[in-house]
Formats: structure tokens, C-alpha cells, sequence
């Protein structure tokens, strides 16, 4: 007899495919509920299974634009008003392009449903190899392999349990690997029935093992260095569109505001300050670098005010520009006191559909839809930059501009090549003007600290402004979101010699087990004759 699990009263994969996606919604911030992503991933597993069963390509096919839609309404509707800002068009057409990109955003899955299909149409393989080997091995190739507009990795689910969400330190991916094999051994476990302990030993030893790991990190000593005290400044500048570069009254308002919140955290400062962290675009399209383009972003004004606020703090500024320099530049600045010279380093991946405009040269009309879409070109080189503290020590630190934080083989490979102390971001997210979406923003972060076992700051124009040490955890309350603030912050940072496991092996060994994985099941599995084989025919 052939065993299958269902949930009593539910036998449509549709409503698992709901399911799912509430799930996948409640364990994002802002609920963070590591236990919904384990509830997902199971649903996902009852998907797949019925996939299997079916034998239908079209099947994984509906089941994956299903699931994409379903995901961006339920966690990241938050796109839709972001659209509409960057296209300038009113709600119908924002609509239809959200619709487009709704089916389209979390494509991964089809890596997941589709691989399943082809395993099954062409090999005969029991539920207990494809499940441990297969499935996992699936997800963490729809890691590796499928870019996204706002990138979101399986482990991202369980990024707010503090216990579970430290086996990032081998990766985001093996957090996902390793969520989705735990939840594959419960399923293995139930549909088997091996509730006597001695039976169900084998399917609990290896989450076992994966909690004890978890505490290890969890548990492990990290030497602290040096003591740095920060001052983060959130102007709640509102996102600011192409026509406000000519509107003299809103930049000026914009630059004194953010004048008068500086002077009032360097007068309210509990100690000397070591460094002042200006979030990007607080002052938007403007610049300090002088150039003669005429497309030059240069204002006397901005200069000004970041020379003054160096010079009363007696502290480095770091703030973002735009500036032109063989182009447009999204830059990371840091203006030094006693010198007043301005050290950069400019953006490396620029956001689609808001820096750049992807195939523009290929089809220029596309500008006449994304018409506040900016022009900008990105940098290629990976240096950090260096904070002296009013101790006389120097601080290494690597400088993020907003969207970079998302990506975890970028952060790897800014701090191998030029090692740090810590990791800065400066990041807007005013554009999107939710709630959501600027928590689970800053939720890539605290995954980013882990993996590279570096404190994290996070210095945005509108909120969220928080900072998580090297476990995750935050070392600061967060900053109302969408109104004027300031926050002092003292950071202890990290050796610049420090590896974590993922630091020095990367996502690779684990993207090669998943591939051999894969290999060794499907070869070493009898061919199936019946492409369409019934329901019920492959045992466990």
C-alpha cells in the first residue's frame, strides 16, 4: 500500500499554494515567524508531491505563476506602489505592470516544481531519495541560479529565530538546504509512522545534529576589537522625483533640515563622536564633487553643510552623493576633518528600474514608461575605507550603498578582497513608502552579519535605522519609521583577519553537493517506461 499524506478536508494543491504563501508572508518581517517558513516549505512539499503524481508539465507550470503572484500580493505588494512612483503613470497602467511582474517575480519556484516533474517523467525515484536529496537539493539551485529584481533566498524565511538562523554562518543557501531537508525528514517520518523512538531515530538524529550547530555558533567566543561610537541621522527626506531637481525651494528646505538634524545630534552627543552616518539621498540628485559636464551634480550649498557639520563634530561625515565622474555615480563618501578631503567609492550593483533602465539600448521607447528611472553606471572596484576614532585607532569598514546589501556572494567578495571591522550601509527606501518592505530590507542585513561575522549598520533616510552584531542580534531600538531621528551607537568591531565558513568557502561546495546530488539520484534511479505514470505508483 501506498502512503500519501493530506490534510484532512483539503485536497486541492491550490489551497496549499494559498497556503504557502500566507506562510511565506507571516515568516517575513514584519512577523518574522520562523515557524510559518517551516509550514511553507511543507506546503511546498505537498505541491511538489501532487506535481508527481500528476505527471503534467503544465502542472508545475500553473503551480509556479500561481505561487509567484500569490507571493508578491501576499509579501511583497509593496512593489506595486514602488511602480508606480518610478513610472510617473497613473493606476491603471502601475496595475498592469504589477500584474506582469507579480507572475513573474518569484520564478524560482519552477526550478523547484519543474526539476520535479523532469525527475519523475524520466526516473523512477522513491519519495524517501527524492525528498533528501532531490527537493533540498532544488531549492538551493533556485538559490544559486535565478536573479531577481529584490532578491529573496529560501533562509530568509528563518532569519528571525535567533537559534536557527545561525547556520548562515555557512551561507544563506544552507539555511534554506537545511530548512527544507528538516522538513522533509518530519514528513518522511509521519507518512512512515515511525513514532517509537528507536525508529525514529534515524529521521531526528540530523535535525539534531543541525541544532547542535546552531548552538556552537550561537555559543562561539568572538574576540571584540575596538570600540567605535557612531551618530546615525534619519532626515525622512521624501523620495524625490526628476521634477524637484528645478524646485529651488524644496532643495533648500531639504539641505537646512538636514543641517539643523546634525547640529542637533553633535550638541546632544553623549561623547565624542567618531563618525556621522548621513543615509543615502537625504539630499537628493545633488553632489560635492566639481566637475565641468553639464550634467554636473555640484552644489556650493551641499558642500557647505558637510564641511560645517566635520568641522563642529571634529568627526569624518559619511553620506551618499550622486555625482558625475565619466558619468553618473551613486557614491558612498566619507569627508574627513583637519583635511576636509572627500575619500569615495561608488555603487557596484545598481537597482533595475530605478538606477538603470535594463535593455534601454535595445529598446530605447522603454524610457517613455520609466521616466524616473536614473542613468546611472556602476563602479568595479572592492575597496573598504578607514575611520580614525577620537582614540587615535583606525577602523576598517565596508561601505554599502542600499541594494547591495542583498546580495551575499557581493558582501563575500567586498570583504575577502579588502577585509574589514565592520559593514556600513546607507540605504533610502522611501520610494516603496511601507512599512514592510523597509523591514525586509533591513532583515537581508542581519543575514549579511552573520555570514560574515561582522557587526551590520543600517543608516536609512526614513527608517529603518538599526544595527545587528556578528549572531544577528540588534544592538539598537529602531528608529520610528518616516520621522526625523537620531540614534547613538556604540559598536564593538570585529578582527579584519576574522573568517566565518562562509567567508572562506563561499556557497560553492554546497552548490556542488546539490548538483551530485541530483546526479547520483537520477542516474543511479531506474528509467521510468511511463512518462505518465498514476497516481500512487512510486513508493516509498
Amino acid at each position: 500500500m501506498k502512503k500519501h499524506l493530506k490534510i484532512p478536508g483539503i485536497d486541492s494543491p491550490y489551497v496549499y499554494l494559498i497556503l504557502s504563501a500566507i506562510c511565506f508572508a507571516l515568516s517575513l518581517e514584519p512577523f518574522g515567524f520562523a515557524t510559518a517558513g517551516f509550514f511553507c516549505l511543507f506546503f511546498l512539499l505537498l505541491i511538489t508531491k501532487e506535481i508527481r503524481n500528476e505527471g503534467q508539465l503544465r502542472s508545475a507550470l500553473l503551480y509556479t505563476v500561481l505561487f509567484s503572484f500569490l507571493v508578491t500580493c501576499t509579501s511583497f505588494y509593496w512593489m506595486g506602489k514602488a511602480i508606480a512612483n518610478i513610472t510617473g503613470h497613473g493606476y491603471f497602467f502601475s496595475a498592469l505592470l504589477f500584474l506582469i511582474y507579480g507572475f513573474l517575480s518569484f520564478y524560482k519556484i519552477g526550478i523547484v516544481f519543474i526539476g520535479s516533474h523532469l525527475v519523475t517523467k524520466y526516473r523512477f525515484v522513491s519519495d524517501t531519495k527524492f525528498f533528501l536529496f532531490c527537493f533540498p537539493s532544488l531549492f538551493l539551485l533556485s538559490d544559486a541560479i535565478c536573479p531577481m529584481v529584490f532578491p529573496v533566498y529560501w533562509g530568509d524565511l528563518f532569519r528571525n529565530q535567533i537559534l536557527w538562523r545561525q547556520i548562515a554562518r555557512l551561507g544563506t543557501e544552507v539555511l534554506g538546504f537545511v530548512s527544507v531537508i528538516s522538513v522533509a525528514l518530519m514528513y518522511l517520518m509521519v507518512i512512515k509512522k515511525e513514532y517509537e523512538w528507536k525508529r525514529s531515530f534515524p529521521y531526528l538524529v540530523p535535525i539534531f545534529f543541525i541544532f547542535c550547530t546552531n548552538l556552537y555558533f550561537l555559543a562561539e567566543s568572538i574576540p571584540q576589537e575596538k570600540n567605535i561610537h557612531l551618530v546615525l541621522l534619519q532626515p525622512n527626506t521624501p523620495y524625490a522625483k526628476n521634477e524637484i531637481r528645478e524646485d529651488f525651494v524644496f532643495m533648500t528646505k531639504t539641505i537646512q533640515e538636514v543641517y539643523n538634524l546634525g547640529e542637533e545630534a553633535i550638541r546632544n552627543a553623549p561623547k565624542p563622536i567618531d563618525a556621522i552616518l548621513l543615509p543615502e539621498s537625504s539630499i537628493p540628485f545633488l553632489g560635492t564633487l566639481p566637475s565641468s559636464h553639464p550634467s554636473s551634480t555640484y552644489s556650493k550649498s551641499f558642500v557647505d553643510i558637510t564641511e560645517k557639520l566635520v568641522s563642529h563634530s571634529n568627526a569624518p561625515l559619511l553620506f551618499n552623493e550622486l555625482v558625475w565622474d565619466d558619468g553618473s555615480r551613486n557614491s558612498f563618501s566619507q569627508l574627513s576633518p583637519v583635511t576636509l578631503k572627500t575619500e569615495r567609492r561608488y555603487k557596484h550593483i545598481l537597482l533595475p528600474f530605478g538606477e538603470y533602465l535594463p535593455f534601454e539600448t535595445i529598446f530605447p521607447f522603454l524610457r517613455t514608461f520609466f521616466q524616473e528611472v536614473s542613468h546611472h553606471i556602476p563602479n568595479l572596484k572592492f575597496d573598504s575605507q578607514s575611520i580614525q576614532t577620537k582614540s587615535g585607532e583606525s577602523i576598517e569598514f565596508t561601505p554599502l550603498i542600499c541594494y547591495e546589501v542583498l546580495y551575499p556572494d557581493f558582501v563575500r567578495e567586498m570583504v575577502n578582497h579588502s577585509p574589514s571591522e565592520l559593514l556600513i550601509n546607507l540605504t533610502n527606501d522611501s520610494w516603496f513608502e511601507s512599512h514592510t518592505e523597509t523591514k525586509q530590507h533591513a532583515g537581508a542585513g542581519r543575514l549579511r552579519a552573520i555570514e560574515t561575522g561582522r557587526p551590520y549598520i543600517r543608516a536609512a533616510v526614513s527608517g529603518m535605522t538599526t544595527a545587528y552584531d556578528p549572531w544577528g542580534r540588534e544592538m539598537m531600538g529602531e528608529l520610528p519609521i518616516f520621522q526625523k531621528a537620531i540614534g547613538y551607537l556604540d559598536v564593538l568591531t570585529v578582527a579584519k583577519e576574522r573568517e566565518t565558513p562562509y567567508l572562506k568557502f563561499g556557497p560553492y561546495p554546497w552548490r556542488l553537493l546539490a548538483v551530485l546530488s541530483l546526479f547520483f539520484v537520477f542516474f543511479m534511479s531506474p528509467k521510468a517506461f511511463d512518462s505518465h505514470k498514476k497516481k500512487n505508483e512510486i513508493e516509498i
